[in-house]
Formats: C-alpha cells, structure tokens, sequence
C-alpha cells in the first residue's frame, strides 16, 4: 500500500481517560477509576504505550502524550 496522507492533524486519534460522576453514576467503581487513571498516565505505562508495537511492526502503534495539549 501506498501512504496518500500522512501528519494532518485531522487524523490524530486521541485517546482520553474520563471519570463519571459519581453521584450520577453511582455504581462506578471512583476508587477503581482514579487507579486507572493514575497508572495510564505514569511513566512506565506512558513507557510501555511508546513502545507497544515496535518489536512486530517496526514502528510505535501508539504516542503518549499524557499531559500534552489537545491537538488543534
């Protein structure tokens, strides 16, 4: 295959962590969610989602950017 489009921002596919509202959805888990959360964004998730991929691929299939402005 051939790349026919490639570095517009229009094809960023942002991943985001969001928690609910507790007293709207009182089943979630907030404890649970808040852990997630926490350890998506460390350093050594952030670490391992910067390489995932590269050993099969040849390349990264996702870039961290916990902390980094939203793409415009």
């Amino acid at each position: 295959l051939r790349i026919v489009l490639e570095g517009d921002p229009a094809l960023a596919n942002v991943y985001h962590v969001l928690r609910p509202d507790p007293v709207r959805a009182p089943r979630v888990n907030v404890a649970g969610g808040r852990a997630l959360e926490d350890f998506l964004v460390s350093p050594a998730a952030q670490a391992t989602i910067e390489t995932f991929g590269v050993e099969l691929y040849g390349a990264p299939l996702f870039f961290p950017d916990a902390g980094k402005p939203e793409p415009k």
